[in-house]
């Protein structure tokens, strides 16, 4: 286990240090590394840190995981088996305003996210969003296994060494109607006892 807190404290490091995307650089508080357990049973990722993690200096997705919880409360107090972060590594922002991620941005930032999946060692990864895990499914699948159109919520794919399951977001599960809400809860509560939480 300390091999792999040692390890993680190096990554935040060299995330701290990246300057490879200009814009991000020059507009960020500080690059947002994610945190949890270093040998985690579920890994919760969404696209980017929120604005109130780069402020607060909390671990990426720290804001997310506490979203969800409302809705899958076996996330809340499981310290011990929860890691959570975010494919990219900065607020993507222009000096101004927040913006949407670029391709490009990801793709800087993947080997981050990758170094996360190798040290953690997840059983579950809950992608969160449409965007993340399209972009997710779409790195680590040679070949897609969803087709265009198709709905990824609380769809389980099998990679050989963790599975991945698309959540919605927080913000997402809030404009459903009550009678759905409580249906997601529901079915994110039966996906929580089966990945052991």
């Amino acid at each position: 286990m300390e091999d792999a807190v040692e390890q993680l404290d190096v990554l935040a490091r060299s995330v701290g240090e990246c300057i490879r995307c200009e814009e991000l650089v020059a507009c960020r508080l500080r690059a947002v590394p994610g945190g949890g357990h270093p040998h985690c049973a579920v890994m919760v990722v969404s696209l980017s840190p929120d604005l109130a993690d780069e402020e607060q200096g909390r671990a990426a997705g720290s804001s997310v995981v506490d979203g969800l919880a409302g809705f899958m409360p076996a996330l809340t107090g499981r310290a011990d088996q929860v890691y959570a972060t975010t494919l990219m590594k900065c607020v993507p922002r222009t000096a101004r305003d927040q913006r949407p991620a670029t391709v490009e941005e990801l793709d800087n930032c993947f080997a981050f996210f990758s170094k996360e999946l190798t040290i953690t060692t997840p059983h579950y990864v809950l992608a969160v969003g449409e965007e993340t895990s399209r972009y997710l499914l779409g790195r680590l699948f040679r070949n897609l296994p969803f087709k265009n159109g198709d709905s990824l919520e609380l769809r389980v794919f099998d990679n050989p060494a963790f599975k991945i399951v698309p959540v919605a977001t927080p913000q997402e599960m809030g404009e459903r109607g009550s009678k759905a809400i409580k249906e997601y809860a529901e079915r994110l509560r039966a996906l929580a006892h089966v990945m052991g939480l």
